[in-house]
C-alpha cells in the first residue's frame, strides 16, 4: 500500500497541535514553528524559537499554544501572529499539556530524569 504525501516540510516534525478547523501548527527539529493548512496544503512560517520543540498544546480558551522547549523553557506562542511570550521553567525534561481545569501540566521524561507531575495556573481572563 503506497501513501500519497500531502506536504513535506524541510526537516524533521518533532510536535504538532490543531488550532483551527483547519490549521495544525508544526515544530521543526531546531524550533521552526509552521502553519500548516489541511484543505490547502500550504504551510506558512510562523516564528523561529531557536530551541528543539518538545510539545506543543493549544488552549481553546485564549487561542495561544503553549511549546516546551529542550532549554527547558515552556513560551505562549500566538499561532496567528507568531507573538511569543515568555511562561514559565520546566523543573526538568519533559513535555506540557493544557487541561480543562485551566492549569499547564508539566510531565517529567521518567527515563531520562525522575521527576513528579506539576502545574501552573493559565490565564483566566483576558
Amino acid at each position: 500500500m503506497e501513501v500519497a504525501v500531502e506536504y513535506k516540510f524541510d526537516a524533521r516534525v518533532t510536535a504538532s497541535a490543531p488550532v483551527s478547523s483547519v490549521h495544525v501548527l508544526v515544530a521543526l527539529i531546531g524550533g521552526g514553528i509552521y502553519r500548516f493548512n489541511t484543505l490547502t496544503k500550504e504551510a506558512d512560517f510562523v516564528v523561529d524559537l531557536m530551541s528543539d520543540v518538545t510539545s506543543l498544546s493549544h488552549d481553546a480558551f485564549d487561542g495561544n499554544v503553549y511549546a516546551s522547549l529542550a532549554s527547558l523553557e515552556v513560551v505562549r506562542v500566538h499561532p496567528f501572529t507568531g507573538e511569543v511570550e515568555d511562561f514559565a521553567t520546566m523543573p526538568g525534561k519533559g513535555r506540557v499539556a493544557v487541561s480543562p481545569s485551566g492549569k499547564l501540566w508539566f510531565t517529567p521524561v521518567k527515563y531520562v530524569q525522575p521527576g513528579t507531575l506539576s502545574s501552573w495556573d493559565l490565564p483566566a481572563s483576558f
